[in-house]
């Protein structure tokens, strides 16, 4: 199954998900006599995009009733669309790898978000939507990305062996049965690149939950990172400058006053 096909399948389980957690939520409801009125919040979330996964940090406050002013920290990886694992079928314990490849690529974003209430839950538990909307810095990660090649040589006699070493990706020496795997992630650390940049976001915010102080919600959105100076990811698609992406978040956290 593709990585949309799941994203597809995650969304339609979740939403049908949300109204039964809202419903048979063991937490004690909040009484409609009390009705405090909580200007801080802070919550941590899990990325799941269609090219990558990411973890996500925000805190804030209300600006009114209806509006929340947030600070987003969220570090994410990023795949291209055109990366396809293959396998060296003629070698046991071959590595898989993604033919093509020059880096790993990660953004680091930081940015002010905004969450307009739409829709308020009702007392007793339920569904509270909200528009989100936002963005801020964006700092992309390069990471090389190395292989293990295949070098043969003849040792006389008409046979031949081999060495491997470890090399990036080169279209003008390498084909794909030279190639036995990827190496180890840890090997390019040393040679990271930074492309600064920006990024923005929209999307819903859909919270469930019956305690007001408690916060679970699900989000849907599009996201994009754009790298003036250009990432690349792929050999056929070198200096990448806009990335777009589609994705969901779930996070939890809570509400508070601070005296």
């Amino acid at each position: 199954m593709g990585t949309h096909r799941k994203i597809v399948v995650v969304v339609i389980l979740l939403f049908f998900c949300i109204p039964a957690f809202a419903q048979f939520d063991t937490e004690g409801y909040d009484s409609t006599e009390n009705l405090i009125l909580y200007q801080r919040q802070r919550t941590f979330g899990v990325v799941l995009h269609n090219l990558g996964l990411g973890v996500q940090y925000r805190f804030g406050k209300r600006v009114n009733y209806f509006q929340t002013r947030m600070w987003e920290i969220e570090f994410v990886s990023m795949k291209s669309y055109k990366q396809i694992k293959v396998l060296n079928p003629y070698f046991t314990n071959s590595r898989r790898y993604v033919y093509g490849k020059l880096n790993d690529a990660f953004f680091l974003r930081g940015g002010m978000i905004w969450k307009k209430l739409l829709n308020r839950k009702p007392y007793w538990g339920g569904v509270e939507l909200r528009w989100m909307y936002g963005g801020g810095f964006s700092l992309g990660i390069a990471k090389p990305y190395y292989l293990y090649v295949l070098y043969f040589y003849e040792t006389g006699n008409g046979y031949f062996a081999y060495d491997i070493k470890t090399e990036r990706f080169d279209a003008s020496s390498q084909s794909w049965d030279d190639i036995y795997g990827r190496a180890p992630f840890t090997v390019g650390l040393t040679e990271i690149t930074l492309h600064p940049g920006i990024y923005l976001k929209t999307g819903l915010n859909f919270e469930f939950g019956v305690q007001s102080t408690k916060i679970k919600a699900l989000e849907i959105g599009a996201a994009i990172d754009i790298s003036p100076m250009g990432l690349s990811i792929m050999a056929n698609n070198n200096n990448q400058i806009f990335f777009p992406t589609g994705y969901l978040t779930f996070s939890f956290g809570k509400r508070y006053n601070k005296y």
